[in-house]
C-alpha cells in the first residue's frame, strides 16, 4: 500500500477522510487502491472527469508514468481527443460502439475521421512546441469574433 500511495502522490492523505479531499485527490487515492493490489493491468472509465484543469493534467501523467516507468498497462476512455492524442500510445476511435479506426494517434486523429465520426469539422494540427496533435472542433457561431470584427 506504501507504494501505491507514493506513486500516486498521496501519502499524507492516507489519514484523511474522504470528506477531506478534493476531486482530484479523491481521484488519485481511488488510483492508488487499484495499484496497491498489484495489478499488472489499469482499465480507467473517464478517469479526468469532473476534475479541474490542473488535476487532469497530473492525473494524464501519473498514467503515462505508471505505463512508461511501472510497466502497467493503463486503458482508459478519453472523450478529450487533445488529452487522448497527448497521452496514448494507441488509440481506439469508436462511433456508436463500432470501431472506426485503431493505431497511433496520428494515424487514427484525422481530420476527415473525425469530422466524418462526430458530424462537425474538427481542425486538427501538429503543436509546434510539443509535437502533439491538437484537435478544434469548429461550430456555427465559431468564427464570430471574426465576423463581429469586419462589421465594426
Amino acid at each position: 500500500m506504501d507504494r501505491a500511495l507514493a506513486l500516486t502522490g498521496v501519502a499524507d492523505l492516507a489519514e484523511r477522510g474522504a470528506e477531506h479531499l478534493s476531486g482530484g485527490q479523491l481521484q488519485r487515492v481511488w488510483l492508488a487502491g487499484c495499484l496497491a493490489q498489484e495489478t499488472g493491468v489499469l482499465l480507467l472509465d473517464e478517469p479526468t472527469n469532473h476534475l479541474d484543469l490542473r488535476y487532469q493534467v497530473e492525473l494524464l501523467d501519473l498514467m503515462r508514468d505508471l505505463a512508461d516507468d511501472h510497466g502497467i498497462a493503463v486503458g482508459a476512455v478519453l472523450h478529450d481527443l487533445d488529452q487522448a492524442a497527448a497521452v496514448a500510445d494507441r488509440v481506439v476511435l469508436l462511433d456508436a460502439g463500432r470501431v472506426i479506426a485503431d493505431g497511433d494517434p496520428e494515424d487514427v486523429l484525422t481530420p476527415q475521421r473525425l469530422t466524418d465520426t462526430y458530424g462537425i469539422r474538427i481542425d486538427v494540427e501538429t503543436d509546434p512546441l510539443t509535437g502533439r496533435l491538437r484537435t478544434r472542433a469548429i461550430g456555427r457561431h465559431h468564427s464570430r469574433s471574426e465576423r463581429l470584427s469586419t462589421t465594426s
